[in-house]
């Protein structure tokens, strides 16, 4: 159901489901989603019997990884995909030997983070004009 992208196709596969989500359904500018960062970030796509479903972006900076840009399409919410989603880009941050994860979620969604065991830190924000909250999680050290 989710890999990791490797081509153009993939890639606009992403930008197709991003496009629907972030600036269709929830308004935002092209130039906040389309930010300059996505050819440094690596990208993960979810389908469905070949369709595009849900997608994000991962960046790595320092002992850190960001995982930005989760989204998946309003028919398949509710379905489990969002937290199949989580899991695979997290898997995909462990095989790339981080243990440290952080997010921006936006504030409506940090319930669904906070079961996945993320913790809030900070004060509420605005990004792209949507109230969000920063967010980590951290493996537990080796024994």
């Amino acid at each position: 159901m989710f890999k990791r992208v490797h081509t153009l196709d993939g890639l606009l596969q992403v930008f197709m489901v991003r496009a629907i989500v972030f600036m269709e359904e929830q308004g935002i500018a092209h130039a906040d989603e389309m930010d300059g960062n996505d050819l440094a970030a690596v990208h993960v796509i979810g389908e469905i019997d070949g369709e595009p479903v849900a997608c994000g972006r991962i960046r790595y900076q320092g002992d850190r990884a960001f995982l930005q840009r989760l989204a998946v399409r309003r028919a398949w919410r509710g379905r489990g995909v969002g937290a199949k989603l989580l899991q695979f880009m997290l898997d995909q941050c462990r095989k790339d030997g981080f243990s440290r994860f952080e997010l921006h979620a936006q504030t409506r969604a940090t319930g669904f983070y906070r079961r996945h065991g993320f913790t809030a830190c900070g004060e509420e924000f605005e990004e792209a004009g949507i109230p969000h909250v920063h967010m980590w999680l951290r493996d537990p050290a080796p024994q």
